[in-house]
């Protein structure tokens, strides 16, 4: 629960308008993308990061970024999520967790993770919160704050805390991590779970007939289905309560 301090009125009007957010555009694809520069800022945080964790692979996906520099996701993704000491045991706990909960600062500054990408980005405060549904993770939030700003204390959690449920809820599910379906396939998965016929997602895609197809014939092995209806159940069943 908030404390009356914990908010300033126009801190109050940004909490409103995430969850305004979270309700109108439940299960939209940049979802995430809409919501972390006003999160961040309700946290008072000077940068900010989100993924989408690979529990079957042990990796970050779809990284984005806020006040941070943007080869940081293409560093990260490729070379130092490989190298992280922080994020496994972090997404472990899953709930708002600070970064020195897991790892001691004296520790951190010792890793190679820390020198060359933790302090050249400015990244020294940590908080993380993991967002999961269904046993899916569906995303998470990398809150971070500069050396020479304050450490995130208890406020950052309740707010986190009352915010986690929204999130899980209304995040949409990433078939390409659950499934390792190609970003096309997840295009026609998604667009066959909403009723369109084939014809119409190659309309949309502006591909053609036979490539839907071909896409769907691959999607529905992955996933373990024999036919679109089979598919569409399990997806509209598992991955969104709304449907």
């Amino acid at each position: 629960m908030l404390l009356e301090h914990d908010l300033t009125s126009l801190e109050l009007q940004l909490f409103a308008e995430i969850l305004w957010k979270l309700g109108s555009e439940n299960g939209q694809p940049y979802l995430r993308e809409n919501i972390i520069a006003d999160t961040a800022t309700l946290l008072r945080a000077d940068f900010a990061a989100s993924y989408i964790w690979d529990a079957k692979h042990n990796l970050s996906k779809q990284g984005i970024m806020w006040r941070i520099d943007q080869k940081a996701i293409q560093e990260y993704e490729h070379i130092w999520q490989y190298n992280d000491p922080i994020t496994l045991p972090l997404r472990e706990r899953q709930k708002p967790t600070f970064v020195n909960e897991v790892i001691s600062l004296t520790d951190l500054k010792k890793t190679m993770y820390y020198n060359e990408f933790l302090q050249p980005h400015g990244l020294y405060h940590g908080l993380n919160v993991y967002f999961i549904r269904n046993k899916i993770d569906v995303g998470d939030f990398r809150i971070w704050r500069a050396k020479d700003s304050a450490m995130f204390g208890e406020r950052e959690k309740r707010i986190l805390n009352l915010l986690e449920p929204y999130l899980s809820k209304a995040l949409p599910f990433d078939l390409s991590t659950r499934y390792s379906l190609t970003p096309r396939e997840q295009d026609v998965v998604t667009l066959v779970c909403k009723g369109l016929s084939d014809k119409d997602v190659a309309n949309l895609l502006d591909i053609s007939f036979t490539t839907v197809r071909t896409h769907l014939k691959n999607a529905m092995k992955k996933i373990g289905c024999n036919n679109r209806t089979e598919m569409a159940l399990l997806i509209q069943h598992s991955f969104n309560p709304q449907f």
